[in-house]
């Protein structure tokens, strides 16, 4: 006869966690209290990580298809409250989509009903799914609500939502799919978030007026997880060193040390001597799209300016993270640049953005443990769930065993940079004035003696105003952006909203032709230049035409 919820003694409630990975749902579980009493994964580096991290439970490094849902149930000791797990998300992922939105014959996709037989073997009172968003969106959602129902039939009530990682404590803009179902009536009320923010800059304080409003704390932030951190300059960093002296705490970073002497796995992928120098055009909170283009890689110029927004980008340090992925030691996968230092994150940087305490401890290489890091559930996310599925199931036992995690205060003042070079880094970052294809060409222009830049809209009627303009030559000089004026080269048109560009586009280069038709008729020499262009060649095409056009003056004036 199944125990209903509160009849058993009070005991802390016990769980099982499959397709464990390196542990951040049971490190979750277990913050508030969980006995977990087995955990399953097929990665050897991440079962070596889970076992070093949580040497009292049973750990089976091997596919959960090996075993029947009797062997498992045998090897966790016996009848448990709940099943934990995410089983493998990335045939679902944005990441790993190939020509198709799912590879219909990627095993991965299936694993769930693994985690399913081993729930209606058991009959746990309560299991957690978590995945990637598409695991439900596949097939028009119908995949989503055969995963529901396939749970419902067992008894369970079930509910799926989709949760935003900052709003519950995590420095990070995650979002992932949670299904919970708790056996019998009860519906499982997702836990309200603790903490609220925006995502885009543009919006930022209407988000702050609405949090105001609803008494939250704000998102916390990277430099509240990384700020404490020494810098690493001119190497890759140390597995192991002292944490420094010099940089002050966060209430974030001060839980996160959880009390440890030694900062370990603070290492980096080491950057090439040319993504270090592209990275330097990159100001805080800016891409790939900040760099002169004439700089990029080969690979870039095709690209739209609307694709891929978030390569080589560089972190904002009073923003949450965007998603820790697996690659997050490699700065042309997205947005992993420091927001101080020309590298990616460290190790320990992406643990602490995924609420890893710094005494939990990575095995296996760089690109292993960065990999185990990106696949995790937050640990703070998986603490909040655990807490509240506790109070679901068995409120005696969640009053007794396992409280809610205290929300975690964003700090009051960030903590600065405290190197000389992290601190010229910090002020060069907030500069951010004007646009660098046409800064740079003013200053190569500058230095050849062509320094002076008149009205930039000369002649009444000019639909564009000039960017450079030297009066006495009569030359006006145009700085066109490969996207916004349909470059030949590297004119794509967009993944959306396609003739909506194209008629801004077309636009663009109407008032463009406009306006160099008016000024050659009033005796102007007009001078394109495409952002992709290098600007010593561009000077030298301005220089050309202003000595041109200067003699040309000279010779009127001594005719006349």
């Amino acid at each position: 006869m199944l125990e209903t919820p509160g009849s058993v003694p009070s005991r802390p409630l016990t769980a099982i966690d499959l397709f464990c990975g390196a542990g951040g749902l049971t490190q979750g579980f277990k913050s508030v209290g969980f006995d977990v009493k087995f955990a399953l994964d097929l990665d050897q580096d991440s079962c070596a990580t889970y076992k070093l991290n949580h040497p009292e439970v049973e750990v089976e490094c091997a596919s959960i298809t090996d075993f029947t849902p009797e062997e498992i149930v045998w090897r966790a000791g016996g009848q448990v409250d709940v099943v934990i797990g995410g089983p493998s998300c990335q045939g679902f992922s944005t990441a790993g989509r190939r020509t198709r939105w799912v590879d219909e014959a990627d095993e991965r996709n299936a694993l769930w009903k693994h985690m399913l037989a081993v729930v209606s073997h058991l009959r746990p009172r309560a299991f957690l799914m978590e995945n990637v968003p598409g695991m439900v969106y596949w097939r028009d959602g119908q995949f989503g609500k055969v995963i529901l129902e396939e749970f419902e039939k067992l008894g369970y009530s079930v509910s799926k939502d989709i949760l935003l990682a900052a709003d519950y404590g995590v420095p990070q803009r995650r979002r992932r799919l949670f299904i919970v179902g708790i056996l019998g009536d009860e519906e499982f009320q997702f836990p309200q978030p603790t903490h609220m923010g925006g995502w885009r800059r543009d919006t930022l304080h209407l988000w702050e007026k609405k949090r105001k409003e609803k008494g939250l704390l704000k998102h916390l932030t990277v430099w509240d997880a990384i700020g404490d951190l020494p810098p690493i300059e001119g190497g890759s960093g140390l597995i192991e060193q002292a944490y420094g002296a010099g940089r002050r705490s966060t209430p974030l970073s001060k839980n996160l040390r959880n009390g440890a002497r030694v900062l370990r796995d603070h290492e980096v992928q080491p950057l090439s001597d040319e993504y270090k120098r592209l990275l330097s055009h990159v100001p805080i909170g800016g891409t790939w799209r900040d760099i002169p283009p004439y700089l990029l890689p080969d690979r870039y110029r095709g690209m739209r300016r609307t694709d891929s927004t978030n390569l080589l980008g560089r972190l904002d340090p009073k923003l949450p993270s965007y998603t820790i992925t697996t690659q997050f030691n490699n700065v042309t996968t997205g947005c992993n640049t420091h927001p101080y230092e020309e590298r990616p994150l460290s190790v320990r940087e992406g643990a602490r953005l995924q609420t890893f305490p710094d005494t939990y401890r990575f095995v296996g290489n760089l690109t292993s443990k960065c990999r185990q890091i990106g696949n995790a559930v937050p640990a703070q996310l998986a603490a909040v769930l655990a807490s509240t599925i506790a109070s679901s199931v068995d409120r005696q036992a969640a009053v007794a065993h396992h409280p809610a995690p205290s929300p975690v205060k964003p700090a009051r003042v960030l903590p600065l940079p405290r190197s000389a070079a992290e601190d010229e880094a910090a002020r060069s970052q907030r500069r951010g004035a004007g646009d660098g294809a046409e800064l740079e060409l003013r200053a190569i222009l500058k230095s050849r003696g062509l320094a002076h830049v008149a009205d930039d809209k000369p002649l009444a009627g000019m639909q564009r105003m000039a960017h450079i303009t030297f009066d006495a030559a009569r030359v006006a000089v145009f700085v066109n952006g490969c996207f916004w004026y349909g470059c030949p080269e590297h004119a794509r048109a967009t993944k959306s909203n396609t003739k909506w560009w194209a008629d801004n586009i077309a636009e663009n280069k109407r008032r463009d032709a406009e306006t160099a038709a008016l000024l050659v008729a009033a005796g102007w020499r007009v001078v394109h230049v495409w952002e992709h262009e290098d600007p010593i060649s561009a000077a030298d095409r301005i220089v050309e035409a202003v000595r041109d056009r200067a003699d040309l003056v000279g010779a009127v004036q001594e005719a006349v």
